[in-house]
């Protein structure tokens, strides 16, 4: 199939791009217009690139064309207040959008991705599946443009006749990322924290390569009108970060704070936040969140073919992208102790060796293109070494006899 990917260069995206190569799709990213492919996607295989904007619906039915199913990904994940607006913009409105460009642009099948968090919470560490649904909780603003997603989906698949499955992946770790996501800000948070604190409740983690995957099988064998929770783990707070402070080699959680600590916490956050101009790492709306249990069954979707890693394995590519990224400060990242599962999840990125050098040219026998005469990994120049004339042994004074 022709596979449409919205939202190809985030986390979510880039996994899905990545499943549907290797099981032999055609890939086509939709992107904003002016947005060019990162290297890390193209990378990845033979990947085409199509610019749309989700007010424009010339521009989507453009995109689609030739297309054979879609998968979309393209989503506003926030927790700040502020964000409302753009919430409903991007995650409902634009979901229509797509969706109906696609139907007129002769699309059969769609997998819309939505969060497991439209199923709800518990109180109790009890897991949930898609016969819940959000109750009287505590709900940000995103989980509330998540449930009204889920419903504009099914609309529009009732009123076009395309067929739509949705996806409800649960707290997805690990990269490659352009910018930190609320799901690794919960590893990198607990890395930060001197007290090593944790918290009641907990949550349900996944691998981003699972989640990937798990989209294209619900695209080839998904129902048509279903929902299909992609969970992994479900771990507590202190599991969780537990995890994190064996895998990262500092200290286990000793605090288990209440609730109402996490809230002052993220307010102190939000503040520090706006005094530097800067992104939180938590938010009340967030923090609002914790001493619930967000545990979820995916046993749905198993029955389909879908497979998840344990949680380990998932907050290790968390640390091993947060480890080798922007976010976490370097004196931190210099304290750590990594694992060796860590350093097992980092990616490798091909290099090649520098050959002998010759002292006249700066380039020898092994040198690839575009890499004579320079260090493959700086780009710097070669220069050949001369060993230093090796000093003449001291003279031996003739003895007095």
């Amino acid at each position: 199939m022709r596979v449409a990917v919205t939202g190809a260069t985030g986390l979510v995206g880039h996994h899905v791009a990545a499943a549907a190569l290797t099981a032999g799709h055609e890939v086509v990213a939709v992107t904003r217009p002016g947005r060019r492919l990162p290297q890390r996607l193209l990378a990845l295989g033979e990947v085409g690139q199509e610019r749309a904007s989700l007010t424009d619906p010339v521009s989507l039915a453009r995109a689609f064309e030739g297309v054979d199913a879609l998968v979309h990904c393209a989503a506003v994940y926030s927790y700040d207040a502020a964000a409302t607006a753009e919430l409903a913009d991007v995650n409902v409105a634009g979901t229509r959008a797509v969706l109906e460009a696609a139907a007129a642009a002769g699309v059969t099948r769609a997998v819309v991705t939505s969060s497991a968090v439209t199923r709800g919470s518990s109180l109790q560490p009890l897991p949930r599946d898609e016969r819940h649904h959000l109750g009287t909780e505590p709900a940000p603003g995103y989980y509330a443009s998540k449930v009204r997603q889920e419903q504009t989906a099914l609309d529009v698949a009732e009123r076009t006749g395309l067929e739509v499955v949705l996806a409800l992946p649960t707290v997805v770790l690990g990269g490659p990322y352009d910018r930190l996501g609320p799901s690794n800000a919960i590893v990198l948070r607990y890395l930060l924290d001197p007290t090593r604190s944790t918290f009641s409740g907990g949550c349900n983690v996944v691998d981003a390569r699972d989640v990937g995957a798990g989209h294209v099988t619900l695209l080839e064998r998904g129902e048509p009108g279903e929902r299909y929770l992609l969970a992994g783990e479900d771990v507590s707070w202190r599991t969780l970060h537990g995890l994190v402070a064996d895998l990262a080699g500092v200290g286990q959680p000793v605090l288990q704070l209440p609730a109402g600590a996490a809230w002052l916490a993220a307010g102190a956050a939000e503040a520090w936040g706006r005094l530097t101009s800067s992104s939180p790492l938590s938010t009340r709306e967030e923090a609002s969140t914790v001493g619930r249990y967000y545990w979820y069954a995916s046993d749905r979707a198993r029955t389909i073919g879908y497979a998840a890693r344990p949680a380990r394995e998932a907050v290790a590519a968390s640390l091993a992208w947060l480890v080798i990224g922007p976010d976490l400060p370097r004196f931190v990242r210099e304290s750590l102790r990594l694992a060796p599962a860590v350093r097992a999840a980092r990616p490798l990125e091909p290099r090649a060796l520098p050959g002998p050098v010759d002292a006249g040219t700066g380039s020898g026998p092994g040198s690839e293109a575009g890499t004579e005469g320079r260090d493959p990994s700086s780009g710097r120049p070669l220069t050949a070494r001369r060993r230093p004339p090796r000093p003449a042994p001291p003279r031996r004074r003739p003895s007095r006899g």
